[in-house]
């Protein structure tokens, strides 16, 4: 077996898609010398080092190899199908690519002093009398809204609603997070928000009456805490997801034409013009004007921002510069306009500069970024 296959094997393993016939493969391989189960392990190590010095760590190595044994021994029977086998080969690249910008410092010269620095918490809370009040990760705060809810700043970062027993009648709070901006919080009901750069979330900060509803622009991943007797509703645009405990995350930005919502557990009912639908694990709704649709997805790749993670599968060079340009606040301009419907499959870090960024999609796509200070330009290459 020459190294791309087993690179290959690797990412499979990692990513839980082995079919059956490369269990059976790597079982036939595995067995014919204990050197092979060595190498295997090498690699096992390299690409966890890769990922993690360059992306990031996806990989347990010791829980893998038991992983692994338990597929080969013939326990857990189910095997995943590739559903994208595409995505495979451009992810083997992408490790080699990574290695190699990792032992040779990058492929911008002295000459570039320009770097582009990633986004940071911040955010920007306006109470019920219309007071705002800044936050950032450095925040120690403790406020107390008119009805005598409590926030203050949580143990896990970002704000935490306290209700009271005694909280009067319920207002409402707005959050806005920024370009360049990511914030965390929990509402009075336990529920934990996550908003990406260039959002907003408008919430009562007690959660009383029929349902517990809220408005969102923009993108945030919601960990809902579960009650039956009050529905937990997110309203954007022509949209409205209706929940009552479950995990998902909803991108809904100005000028999108569709409403888009990923759900991780739990089940969410989707309305919109008039129609309306229930989604299961796995599954992502469009919902706009049009009414809506629904297709199976890989949910962790749509909700990896939350860990600091940029996970590109088959998306336009358009959209990721959009990903971009509200997290680094900076702006993209294409010399060539067709440039935009490049796709590229790939992972990255958020929290490192733009330009190591730039660097890999430079690498896999075939075009140059020229940086600027606020604008970057983008060339066929």
């Amino acid at each position: 077996m020459d190294d791309e296959r087993i690179i290959e094997l690797v990412i499979l393993y990692c990513k839980d898609e082995l079919t059956a016939s490369d269990c059976s493969e790597l079982e036939i391989w595995l067995d014919e010398d204990q050197r092979h189960r060595e190498i295997f392990r090498d690699y096992l190590g390299k690409y966890r080092k890769v990922r993690q010095t360059v992306f990031y760590d996806t990989l347990d190595e010791r829980e893998a190899w038991h992983r692994l044994t338990r597929r080969i021994t013939g326990t857990g029977k189910k095997k995943r199908i590739i559903r994208y086998y595409p995505y495979v080969a451009s992810l083997v690249l992408f490790v080699i690519v990574s290695v190699f910008l990792y032992m040779r410092g990058g492929m911008f010269s002295d000459k570039d002093i320009i770097t582009v620095e990633p986004g940071s918490i911040k955010a920007v809370l306006q109470l019920s009398d219309g007071r705002c009040v800044r936050l950032s990760a450095d925040s120690m705060m403790s406020l107390k809204e008119a009805n005598g809810v409590v926030i203050r700043k949580g143990e896990e970062g970002g704000i935490h609603y306290l209700e009271s027993e005694t909280a009067g009648e319920s207002v409402l709070n707005t959050i806005r997070v920024p370009r360049g901006g990511e914030y965390y919080l929990c509402l009075a009901d336990g529920t934990k928000v996550w908003l990406n750069s260039e959002s907003e979330l408008t919430y009562p900060v007690s959660m009383g009456g029929i349902f517990r509803d809220v408005r969102l622009k923009g993108e945030a991943y919601f960990e809902v805490t579960g009650n039956e007797s009050q529905p937990f509703r997110v309203t954007c645009g022509d949209s409205r997801i209706s929940v009552l405990g479950t995990k998902f995350n909803i991108m809904a930005y100005d000028g999108q034409k569709d409403v888009v919502t990923t759900l991780v557990n739990g089940r969410v009912q989707v309305f919109a013009s008039g129609d309306s639908l229930i989604l299961n694990p796995g599954e992502q709704s469009l919902s706009g004007a049009s009414g809506i649709d629904v297709r199976k997805v890989d949910a962790g790749i749509y909700i990896a921002w939350i860990s600091g993670i940029f996970e590109f599968e088959e998306m336009s060079l358009g959209e990721i510069t959009g990903q971009l340009e509200r997290w680094y606040d900076v702006s993209f301009v294409y010399t060539d306009s067709s440039l935009r419907e490049i796709t590229f499959t790939g992972a990255a870090d958020r929290h490192r500069p733009l330009n190591v960024v730039l660097e890999m999609i430079e690498k896999l796509s075939g075009v140059r970024f020229e940086l600027g200070k606020e604008v970057i330009t983008i060339y066929k290459e």
